[in-house]
């Protein structure tokens, strides 16, 4: 039997921990997703850049893009697509702000970490409503994601680095 994809929003920092045109870095199931903040919105991207493995969150914010700090690759905020070179894009996903507080959609694996790709393709699904919604009921709190599943409620805490 294969691993199912698990779409979740998740609180993973308050608004006050992401400075105006910086990232940080968010943990969800160990991986590293930077979370980016600029005056058109908030983005996150898989943190590790596809050149050479560069912390994105640590990169230069201008023009909603994002400059990886070892090799200066750029990357659109939006989407991940690279600028300007022929790396391979870096997976993004969407965010919202809810109050003070910053969520982000991911889809897991119920084995573990996810997988991008497959991840992407169901993030994409459930925001075109193909395929069913996030959890109802999901409620963010304060260091920790309350998620409704099959009438249970399950925390999701995500840890927060700052620079």
């Amino acid at each position: 039997m294969s691993p199912s994809l698990e779409v979740r929003q998740t609180r993973v920092c308050g608004v006050e921990d992401v400075p105006l045109n910086e990232g940080r870095v968010v943990s969800i199931n160990e991986r590293p997703i930077a979370v980016f903040r600029t005056d058109a919105g908030w983005y996150a991207l898989d943190n590790t850049c596809t050149h050479m493995g560069g912390p994105l969150a640590d990169g230069m914010v201008a023009d909603e893009s994002v400059a990886c700090p070892l090799h200066e690759r750029r990357f659109e905020l939006a989407t991940g697509r690279p600028i300007g070179h022929e790396c391979g894009a870096v997976a993004s996903y969407p965010v919202e702000v809810d109050g003070d507080d910053v969520l982000l959609t991911v889809a897991l694996l119920d084995s573990g970490p996810f997988e991008v790709e497959d991840a992407q393709s169901v993030i994409e699904a459930e925001a075109n409503g193909s395929s069913g919604s996030a959890p109802e009921g999901s409620q963010a709190e304060s260091g920790v994601a309350r998620e409704v599943e099959d009438g249970r409620a399950h925390d999701a805490p995500a840890a927060v680095e700052g620079r």
